[in-house]
Protein backbone atom coordinates (compact mmCIF):
# COMPACT_ATOMS: atom_id res chain seq x y z
CA UNK A 1 0.00 0.00 0.00
CA UNK A 2 1.29 3.48 -0.87
CA UNK A 3 2.07 5.99 1.86
CA UNK A 4 -0.92 8.29 2.51
CA UNK A 5 -0.51 11.87 1.27
CA UNK A 6 -0.70 14.09 4.37
CA UNK A 7 0.20 17.33 2.55
CA UNK A 8 -3.42 18.44 2.22
CA UNK A 9 -4.65 17.50 5.68
CA UNK A 10 -7.41 19.79 6.91
CA UNK A 11 -6.89 20.64 10.61
CA UNK A 12 -10.63 20.97 11.20
CA UNK A 13 -11.37 17.67 9.50
CA UNK A 14 -8.51 16.13 11.47
CA UNK A 15 -10.35 17.04 14.66
CA UNK A 16 -13.57 15.64 13.20
CA UNK A 17 -11.87 12.29 12.58
CA UNK A 18 -10.30 12.16 16.04
CA UNK A 19 -13.55 12.98 17.81
CA UNK A 20 -15.59 10.66 15.61
CA UNK A 21 -13.23 7.76 16.34
CA UNK A 22 -13.77 8.50 20.02
CA UNK A 23 -17.54 8.68 19.69
CA UNK A 24 -17.56 5.34 17.87
CA UNK A 25 -15.72 3.52 20.66
CA UNK A 26 -17.88 5.27 23.26
CA UNK A 27 -21.04 4.08 21.49
CA UNK A 28 -19.63 0.56 21.35
CA UNK A 29 -19.00 0.77 25.10
CA UNK A 30 -22.57 1.94 25.74
CA UNK A 31 -23.82 -0.97 23.66
CA UNK A 32 -21.83 -3.36 25.86
CA UNK A 33 -23.12 -1.78 29.06
CA UNK A 34 -26.73 -2.05 27.92
CA UNK A 35 -26.69 -5.54 26.38
CA UNK A 36 -24.37 -7.66 28.53
CA UNK A 37 -25.84 -9.68 31.40
CA UNK A 38 -22.92 -10.52 33.66
CA UNK A 39 -22.31 -7.89 36.39
CA UNK A 40 -18.61 -8.21 35.59
CA UNK A 41 -19.39 -6.49 32.31
CA UNK A 42 -22.52 -4.38 32.67
CA UNK A 43 -21.66 -3.04 36.15
CA UNK A 44 -17.90 -3.39 36.69
CA UNK A 45 -17.21 -2.59 33.01
CA UNK A 46 -14.40 -5.13 32.81
CA UNK A 47 -14.16 -4.70 29.05
CA UNK A 48 -12.64 -2.48 26.41
CA UNK A 49 -13.84 -1.36 22.98
CA UNK A 50 -11.50 -0.36 20.19
CA UNK A 51 -11.20 0.86 16.63
CA UNK A 52 -8.18 0.01 14.44
CA UNK A 53 -7.07 0.69 10.90
CA UNK A 54 -6.80 -2.00 8.25
CA UNK A 55 -3.33 -2.96 9.47
CA UNK A 56 -4.38 -3.22 13.11
CA UNK A 57 -2.96 0.12 14.29
CA UNK A 58 -5.02 1.67 17.05
CA UNK A 59 -7.23 4.61 16.08
CA UNK A 60 -9.11 4.87 19.38
CA UNK A 61 -9.87 2.77 22.43
CA UNK A 62 -11.93 3.27 25.58
CA UNK A 63 -10.31 3.28 29.02
CA UNK A 64 -12.92 1.32 30.97
CA UNK A 65 -10.25 -0.91 32.47
CA UNK A 66 -6.69 0.46 32.21
CA UNK A 67 -5.09 -3.00 32.40
CA UNK A 68 -6.67 -3.78 29.02
CA UNK A 69 -5.23 -0.67 27.38
CA UNK A 70 -3.38 -1.47 24.15
CA UNK A 71 -4.18 -5.17 24.54
CA UNK A 72 -6.15 -5.45 21.30
CA UNK A 73 -3.95 -3.84 18.64
CA UNK A 74 -1.18 -6.50 18.79
CA UNK A 75 -3.79 -9.26 18.55
CA UNK A 76 -5.48 -7.49 15.64
CA UNK A 77 -2.19 -7.46 13.75
CA UNK A 78 -1.62 -11.11 14.64
CA UNK A 79 -5.08 -12.07 13.37
CA UNK A 80 -4.48 -10.30 10.07
CA UNK A 81 -1.23 -12.21 9.64
CA UNK A 82 -2.83 -15.46 10.83
CA UNK A 83 -5.65 -15.45 8.27
CA UNK A 84 -3.83 -13.61 5.49
CA UNK A 85 -6.08 -13.12 2.48
CA UNK A 86 -8.84 -15.27 4.02
CA UNK A 87 -10.49 -12.36 5.84
CA UNK A 88 -13.89 -11.48 4.40
CA UNK A 89 -16.70 -8.97 4.95
CA UNK A 90 -19.04 -10.24 7.64
CA UNK A 91 -16.40 -12.25 9.52
CA UNK A 92 -16.26 -12.28 13.32
CA UNK A 93 -13.18 -13.74 14.99
CA UNK A 94 -12.89 -14.81 18.64
CA UNK A 95 -9.60 -14.93 20.53
CA UNK A 96 -8.30 -15.33 24.09
CA UNK A 97 -5.13 -17.43 23.84
CA UNK A 98 -2.31 -16.22 26.06
CA UNK A 99 0.22 -17.83 23.72
CA UNK A 100 -0.83 -15.55 20.87
CA UNK A 101 -0.83 -12.20 22.68
CA UNK A 102 -3.91 -12.66 24.89
CA UNK A 103 -3.59 -11.35 28.45
CA UNK A 104 -5.68 -13.96 30.32
CA UNK A 105 -8.00 -16.66 29.07
CA UNK A 106 -11.13 -15.22 30.72
CA UNK A 107 -10.70 -12.06 28.64
CA UNK A 108 -12.28 -13.13 25.36
CA UNK A 109 -12.14 -10.75 22.40
CA UNK A 110 -14.27 -10.40 19.29
CA UNK A 111 -12.83 -8.80 16.14
CA UNK A 112 -14.78 -7.66 13.09
CA UNK A 113 -13.13 -6.45 9.87
CA UNK A 114 -14.58 -3.39 8.16
CA UNK A 115 -14.63 -3.49 4.36
CA UNK A 116 -15.57 -0.75 1.91
CA UNK A 117 -15.74 -1.52 -1.81
CA UNK A 118 -13.88 -4.78 -1.23
CA UNK A 119 -11.02 -3.13 0.68
CA UNK A 120 -10.15 -3.87 4.30
CA UNK A 121 -10.06 -0.40 5.83
CA UNK A 122 -10.54 -0.92 9.57
CA UNK A 123 -11.31 -3.28 12.42
CA UNK A 124 -13.68 -3.02 15.36
CA UNK A 125 -12.97 -5.07 18.47
CA UNK A 126 -14.23 -5.73 21.98
CA UNK A 127 -12.55 -7.64 24.78
CA UNK A 128 -14.46 -8.55 27.94
CA UNK A 129 -13.92 -10.65 31.05
CA UNK A 130 -16.26 -13.62 30.74
CA UNK A 131 -17.84 -15.23 33.80
CA UNK A 132 -16.58 -18.68 32.80
CA UNK A 133 -14.52 -20.07 29.96
CA UNK A 134 -14.11 -23.69 30.98
CA UNK A 135 -11.15 -25.25 32.75
CA UNK A 136 -10.99 -27.26 35.96
CA UNK A 137 -12.89 -24.82 38.16
CA UNK A 138 -15.77 -22.42 37.59
CA UNK A 139 -14.76 -18.86 36.86
CA UNK A 140 -11.36 -19.67 35.45
CA UNK A 141 -9.18 -18.91 38.50
CA UNK A 142 -7.57 -22.17 39.55
CA UNK A 143 -4.73 -21.73 42.10
CA UNK A 144 -3.93 -25.43 41.82
CA UNK A 145 -3.38 -25.34 38.07
CA UNK A 146 0.03 -26.48 36.89
CA UNK A 147 -0.62 -25.94 33.17
CA UNK A 148 -2.71 -23.59 31.06
CA UNK A 149 -5.16 -26.30 29.99
CA UNK A 150 -6.34 -26.57 33.61
CA UNK A 151 -7.16 -22.87 33.71
CA UNK A 152 -9.57 -22.36 30.81
CA UNK A 153 -10.38 -23.13 27.21
CA UNK A 154 -7.74 -21.73 24.87
CA UNK A 155 -9.16 -19.98 21.80
CA UNK A 156 -6.59 -19.10 19.16
CA UNK A 157 -7.97 -16.88 16.37
CA UNK A 158 -11.10 -18.66 15.15
CA UNK A 159 -13.95 -17.50 12.94
CA UNK A 160 -17.32 -17.94 14.62
CA UNK A 161 -18.94 -16.04 11.76
CA UNK A 162 -17.68 -16.24 8.18
CA UNK A 163 -19.05 -13.99 5.42
CA UNK A 164 -21.98 -13.16 7.69
CA UNK A 165 -22.95 -16.79 8.42
CA UNK A 166 -22.65 -18.25 11.91
CA UNK A 167 -20.43 -21.33 12.05
CA UNK A 168 -22.60 -23.37 14.40
CA UNK A 169 -20.09 -26.19 14.71
CA UNK A 170 -17.41 -23.81 16.00
CA UNK A 171 -19.87 -21.95 18.22
CA UNK A 172 -21.18 -25.17 19.77
CA UNK A 173 -17.66 -26.52 20.31
CA UNK A 174 -16.66 -23.41 22.27
CA UNK A 175 -19.75 -23.15 24.43
CA UNK A 176 -20.03 -26.88 25.11
CA UNK A 177 -16.89 -26.27 27.20
CA UNK A 178 -18.34 -23.29 29.10
CA UNK A 179 -20.47 -23.80 32.22
CA UNK A 180 -22.70 -20.72 32.05
CA UNK A 181 -25.20 -19.91 29.31
CA UNK A 182 -24.79 -16.24 30.15
CA UNK A 183 -21.40 -16.29 28.44
CA UNK A 184 -23.03 -16.98 25.08
CA UNK A 185 -25.24 -13.93 25.54
CA UNK A 186 -22.32 -11.76 26.56
CA UNK A 187 -20.23 -12.82 23.57
CA UNK A 188 -23.20 -11.98 21.34
CA UNK A 189 -23.16 -8.57 23.00
CA UNK A 190 -19.49 -8.21 22.05
CA UNK A 191 -20.36 -9.11 18.47
CA UNK A 192 -23.19 -6.59 18.50
CA UNK A 193 -20.92 -3.83 19.76
CA UNK A 194 -18.47 -4.63 16.96
CA UNK A 195 -21.32 -4.28 14.47
CA UNK A 196 -22.23 -0.89 15.95
CA UNK A 197 -18.64 0.22 15.42
CA UNK A 198 -18.59 -1.15 11.88
CA UNK A 199 -21.80 0.70 11.00
CA UNK A 200 -20.53 4.03 12.32
CA UNK A 201 -17.14 3.61 10.68
CA UNK A 202 -18.73 2.97 7.29
CA UNK A 203 -20.87 6.09 7.70
CA UNK A 204 -17.70 8.11 8.27
CA UNK A 205 -15.84 6.57 5.33
CA UNK A 206 -18.72 7.03 2.92
CA UNK A 207 -19.02 10.67 3.93
CA UNK A 208 -15.37 11.67 3.51
CA UNK A 209 -13.84 8.90 1.39
CA UNK A 210 -11.13 6.35 2.02
CA UNK A 211 -8.26 8.51 0.74
CA UNK A 212 -9.20 11.32 3.12
CA UNK A 213 -9.43 8.79 5.95
CA UNK A 214 -6.00 7.33 5.16
CA UNK A 215 -4.35 10.76 5.05
CA UNK A 216 -5.94 12.08 8.21
CA UNK A 217 -5.39 8.94 10.29
CA UNK A 218 -1.72 9.05 9.30
CA UNK A 219 -1.59 12.68 10.41
CA UNK A 220 -3.06 11.61 13.76
CA UNK A 221 -0.41 8.88 14.08
CA UNK A 222 2.33 11.42 13.28
CA UNK A 223 0.99 13.93 15.81
CA UNK A 224 0.81 11.23 18.48
CA UNK A 225 4.40 10.25 17.79
CA UNK A 226 5.58 13.86 18.10
CA UNK A 227 3.71 14.32 21.38
CA UNK A 228 5.22 11.15 22.82
CA UNK A 229 8.73 12.07 21.68
CA UNK A 230 8.34 15.50 23.30
CA UNK A 231 7.28 13.95 26.61
CA UNK A 232 10.14 11.44 26.55
CA UNK A 233 12.59 14.27 25.84
CA UNK A 234 11.58 15.88 29.16
CA UNK A 235 12.87 12.90 31.15
CA UNK A 236 16.38 13.63 32.54
CA UNK A 237 19.19 11.44 31.29
CA UNK A 238 20.17 8.64 33.65
CA UNK A 239 23.60 8.23 35.17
Amino acid sequence: MSTPDTANVDPILLSVYARTFRSITDEMSISMEQTTRSPILCEAKDYVTGLYDGDGNMLEQTENLPILAFSLAPVCKYIKQYFGDEIYPGDVIFHNDVFSLGNQNNDVAAFKPVFLDGRLVAWTAVKGHQADIGGNVAGGYNPNAVEVWQEALRIPPVKVVERGKLRRDVWNLIFANVRLDIVQHDMKAEMGACTVGERRMLELLRKYGVESYEAHKQALFDATRRMMEAEIAKIPNGR
